[in-house]
């Protein structure tokens, strides 16, 4: 090799060491971190499995409690949540999404995406957090009760509640 040359990584290494360590994007673990947060990983032919079938769970990593907290909610509204819960997990992202819609087509868990400028109240909120993660950010409201929504954002299989919304203030 002639001085100043640099030497180049065949691109087929680089393909075959991202299918062996079966990662997405940035995102690698052991099988066990895999199986707990339901990643999406390479399959064999090198393309990657999709979120759209994977079981949603929620993380509380950018819940901001200085918009509302848990701690004023009644006693029938935690059970609300609770059964969100139970019911969030029993869908698959797929599920959450087709749960969009308006009026009488909308589902029980009532996935409505939205631009943070359209927002009613909290604004500052989600910004904060947008700014800190990710301009890219696509936010969007859960529905818990006729009443109760949850604002947060989707990665990988995690929704990240970072908004309670009791009595519907955000969208009123």
């Amino acid at each position: 090799m002639a001085k100043g040359q640099a030497k180049k990584i065949p691109k087929d290494k680089i393909q075959d060491e991202a299918k062996d360590k079966s990662s997405l994007g940035n995102v690698q673990g052991s099988e066990l971190e895999k199986k707990i947060f339901d990643l999406p990983v390479y399959k064999k032919d090198g393309s990657r499995e999709s979120v759209n079938g994977k079981n949603p769970y929620v993380v509380l990593k950018y819940f901001q409690d200085g918009w509302e907290c848990f701690s004023v909610w009644t006693t029938e509204e935690l059970k609300s949540f609770s059964r969100f819960l139970t019911t969030f997990s029993g869908h698959t992202w797929d599920s959450v999404y087709k749960s969009a819609g308006k009026g009488p087509n909308k589902g029980s868990l009532g996935y409505t995406p939205y631009d943070i400028a359209t927002m009613k109240a909290g604004k500052d909120i989600l910004e904060k957090v947008r700014d800190s993660i990710s301009p890219d950010i696509g936010f969007f409201e859960l529905r818990v009760s006729d009443k109760i929504r949850l604002h947060g954002f989707q990665s990988q299989s995690a929704f990240f509640l970072v908004m309670l919304d009791r009595e519907h203030r955000v969208f009123p």
